[in-house]
Formats: structure tokens, C-alpha cells, sequence
């Protein structure tokens, strides 16, 4: 009897160790991570704005290589949608599309270069949804996205 006491308590005291190295490693990795960049991108009918923290950024704003979490709002009267290419990025886009009112999101990781971001839904690009992301390091030769004929905007 006191000896299954006893390997139930040494047991129970190797878990405990074992989880305590695993919670620091967690720990750690969760340290050194690095947190996506959240940007928001607006859309109505028909433009885009970018902006971080509630502020609108410039058309000349340089943006460094890491990961986002692109924040799609319409705060349009019709859905629309967002696609992203550029270095790295053939196209990546919402699926479907966002709804007036509502917001979706979009994870990506830019490298140095060029990003070209606009609305998918036919037609809106070409009427002014679209819009570009400088990342610094560079620029790219990525060539521009072609889906329905407007120019290179999808």
C-alpha cells in the first residue's frame, strides 16, 4: 500500500515537472513570435483606404515585411470583396464577399516590394477600388494580377 502511494506521488510529481518545462517552452515561443500587424481596409463604393490604429495612411506609406491581418470593412451599400498579390503572393482574396456593415479578414505575410490590393467583384476595381502596399527592402517584378481584363486590378 505505501508503495503504490509512493509511485502514485512520484507519478504525480514527474507530470508536474513535465508540464512545467512544457509551459515554459510555450512560453518562450509565445515571447518571441511576432505579432501580426492588423491593418484595416475600407471599402466603399468605390475606393479603398488603409489605415492602422485609426489612422489613414498616406498613399506613401512604407509598410515593413512581416505578417498582417488585413481587416476588410464595407461600409459600402453593396458587397464587395479584397484580393491581394504581389511578392510571395500569386492571389490570396476573401472568399465570397463581405456584406455592407460587416467586416472580414485576411491573413497574409508581405515581403519586401509591391502589393496591389483591390475589390474582386466585377467591375469595382476598374471604377477606383484597388489600391497599392509598399513593403521596404525593394521592389517587386511580380506582374500585376489578371482575372477580368481591368488593366492588371483583377
Amino acid at each position: 500500500m505505501i508503495a503504490s502511494r509512493l509511485r502514485l506521488w512520484l507519478l504525480a510529481a514527474v507530470a508536474a515537472v513535465a508540464l512545467g518545462v512544457a509551459g515554459g517552452a510555450v512560453a518562450v515561443v509565445a515571447r518571441t513570435a511576432k505579432k501580426a500587424t492588423r491593418v484595416t481596409v475600407t471599402e466603399r463604393e468605390y475606393r479603398l483606404t488603409l489605415s492602422m490604429a485609426g489612422k489613414v495612411l498616406p498613399a506613401a506609406h512604407l509598410f515593413r515585411p512581416g505578417p498582417y491581418v488585413l481587416v476588410a470593412i464595407d461600409r459600402g451599400k453593396v458587397a464587395h470583396s479584397l484580393a491581394i498579390s504581389g511578392p510571395g503572393i500569386k492571389l490570396k482574396r476573401i472568399p465570397g464577399t463581405v456584406a455592407p456593415g460587416r467586416s472580414r479578414t485576411l491573413a497574409i505575410t508581405l515581403k519586401a516590394g509591391t502589393y496591389k490590393l483591390w475589390c474582386p467583384v466585377p467591375g469595382h476595381a476598374a471604377l477606383g477600388m484597388r489600391t497599392t502596399m509598399k513593403v521596404a527592402g525593394g521592389s517587386s517584378s511580380a506582374p500585376p494580377p489578371t482575372s477580368s481584363g481591368t488593366s492588371g486590378w483583377g
